[in-house]
């Protein structure tokens, strides 16, 4: 029960926080309005049309934090204790998760009131996912690839 609430508990709350803000109260209109709020009191001169870029730019930066943070999570939960740090497998399977994962969340988008499913979505997703996978592989690298030093024979 440990490794649940250690590894995998993480990736569980983490990918249903990503569900819940794919619900409908979470859609460009609410973001748009809370972003507006925010960004006329320091500019109150803005356009709206940049109102407007700057709220799917923050968006879209979203999808990649989110999917980042959930590659992350996955890497960690597939990796668990083991004494290398990284291993291919490990990397493969917190994508090909993170993928579905995001899939799914666009799918449920099909779903909701006011919202739209999008693969440029679910491309930003990945390449959340990606740089979780490069970054900890170049952790790794710079670390050396194991946390243990191998036994000698004596």
């Amino acid at each position: 029960m440990s490794i649940f609430l250690r590894y995998y508990l993480p990736v569980v709350l983490w990918g249903a926080g990503i569900f819940l803000l794919s619900g409908s109260e979470f859609g460009t209109k609410t973001t748009y309005r809370w972003l507006q709020a925010v960004v006329e009191h320091f500019f109150p001169d803005i356009s709206v049309a940049t109102i407007v870029k700057v709220n799917a730019m923050a968006r879209k930066l979203a999808h990649v934090s989110e999917y980042f943070i959930l590659g992350l999570l996955l890497w960690r939960a597939l990796r668990r204790e083991a004494a290398e740090r990284w291993r291919r497998g490990w990397a493969l399977g917190a994508l090909a998760i993170g993928v579905l994962w995001a899939s799914a969340d666009e799918t449920v988008q099909l779903f909701q009131p006011g919202r739209v499913a999008s693969v440029m979505d679910v491309g930003l997703d990945t390449l959340g996912l990606l740089l979780a996978v490069l970054v900890i592989y170049g952790w790794s690298r710079r670390k050396g690839m194991t946390l243990v030093v191998p036994k000698t024979r004596q």
